[in-house]
């Protein structure tokens, strides 16, 4: 692992098996619309909506017990394999519950399984961060993180159009492409909603095989020998809180997710209940955000890679707090604007997830990146599950506002935004080292425009 090839044979299979764990995810995984469709079936609560998005943030609060598990080991590969294969497995069973037991007897049950599905695979997550940021050098990861993103993106778009036009036949109020399917099907009787429950079988079934196919393709990726930590993992994690500076990221990670988690639970049902829009037509807006995504990408990796991530969560910021506030617009009859804001949360959405992925190993000492990225997943993820759990046990009621009636989830869509924009606070106060200004990177900007528009006049000028 010491030349340029090692480091492109790791880059193809992370991407590679990083493909087959997108398949699970955009089915099986936190904030997947295909297990809010299933919760939807099973009759879900406003509380339980909230769990099930809580989840996905409680099992972050394990990350730690990644470093712990591996303090003593030389290799990581086998633990994570093992970790993430029993992880996905378990969305087998789900499809298997609306059969064992009454409806909401069958949601509590799901919801047990997806806390234990996901807390193996944050563990997981957290050990396979420390194996890859050993081989791919800190001055390349956002590139990394970004183009590998984008193969990820893509294969999660045709995953969720597959699978959405799979299942939205099923539903007793069809539309579009699903009326479409239904007709060539000859509206056979197996498509009624009573089958809703078997079609989700198949669908969960495949989600976990793929991810088993996934798991194994990662027994193929490098690694370089981890040495044996002889520090005992309570004095690492209180040594790590010592760090003023990490502390401050630790702070800046917490208020970003509070505010990303209020109305969290809401998105998908929001969209399915009170808009009326059809599986087919969210993955149309999901198409439109992972398109914008994608070709932001390279752009934000490279960005990254010149001014840090403080100053490319800066702007991320800024966006992330407009979107949210387009949606107290939305109604049945008018949510095709929507699709305009889905480019702009896609490209959002591409620079804050790069970030996420690099930030805290950009002011982790190498041998402690491990535990830093642990204790900051758990930090930010318990953060997360506060205001989720809230978003559903305390649930507004509607209100009126110049002249629009909003919904509930609206008013929560609303306060989130602002809660976002107020991340900008506390992360003026995180350090990184080696990273640039904004008004550095704005400069930079004024100089290529510059450069670009001289270069425009005088082709303009040569004439053709």
């Amino acid at each position: 692992m010491d030349d340029k090839t090692d480091i492109h044979r790791v880059i193809k299979i992370s991407t590679i098996e990083g493909m087959f764990w997108q398949v699970y995810a955009t089915i099986a995984a936190p904030g997947s619309v295909f297990l809010t469709k299933f919760a939807v079936m099973l009759g879900a609560t406003p509380l339980q909506f909230g769990v099930l998005s809580a989840i996905g943030q409680v099992s972050q609060v394990f990350q730690p017990l990644g470093a712990a598990i591996t303090r003593t080991m030389t290799s990581r590969k086998r633990m994570v394999v093992a970790l993430i294969s029993w992880g996905r497995a378990v969305a087998f069973l789900y499809g298997l519950l609306p059969f064992l037991l009454p409806s909401q007897m069958a949601m509590w049950a799901f919801l047990g399984l997806f806390l234990v599905a996901t807390s193996l695979q944050a563990i997981g997550g957290n050990i396979w961060v420390g194996w890859i940021s050993d081989l791919i050098p800190l001055e390349k990861r956002g590139r990394f993180f970004a183009v590998r993103s984008q193969y990820l993106m893509l294969v999660g778009l045709v995953t969720g159009y597959v699978f959405s036009a799979f299942l939205d036949p099923f539903d007793a109020e069809r539309t579009g492409f699903a009326r479409a399917v239904a007709a060539a099907l000859g509206n056979a009787p197996w498509l009624s909603p009573a089958h809703l429950p078997h079609a989700f079988v198949a669908v969960m079934a495949i989600a976990a095989a793929v991810g088993l196919v996934g798991a194994r393709i990662l027994m193929l990726q490098p690694e370089r020998p981890k040495a044996v930590e002889q520090e005992r993992f309570r004095d690492a994690v209180a040594d790590s809180l010592r760090d003023s500076n990490f502390c401050k990221l630790l702070l800046y990670g917490s208020w970003w997710m509070l505010a990303v988690g209020i109305g969290g639970p809401f998105w998908g049902a929001f969209m399915l209940k009170k808009l009326g829009m059809s599986l087919l037509s969210i993955q149309v807006y999901g198409m439109i955000q992972t398109l914008a995504a994608l070709v932001s990408l390279r752009p934000w990796g490279s960005f990254i890679d010149r001014f840090g991530n403080k100053t490319a969560m800066r702007i991320a910021i800024v966006m992330g707090g407009i979107n949210p506030l387009v949606w107290i617009f939305a109604t049945p009859h008018n949510y095709g604007f929507l699709y305009i804001e889905a480019a702009t949360s896609g490209i959002m959405w591409a620079g804050a997830g790069v970030v996420a992925s690099n930030f805290v190993l950009s002011i982790a000492p190498p041998a402690r990146r491990q535990i830093y990225s642990g204790i900051f997943g758990a930090f930010s993820g318990f953060a997360m599950m506060l205001t989720l759990l809230g978003s559903g046990a305390f649930l507004p009621s509607g209100m009126a506002l110049w002249g629009l009636h909003l919904e509930p989830e609206q008013v929560l869509f609303g306060l989130g935004g602002l809660m976002r924009w107020s991340a900008q606070i506390p992360l003026s106060w995180v350090h990184e080292p080696g990273g640039a200004s904004v008004w550095a990177a704005i400069r930079e900007g004024r100089r290529a425009a510059g450069a670009w528009v001289a270069r425009v006049r005088r082709l303009a000028r040569r004439g053709p």
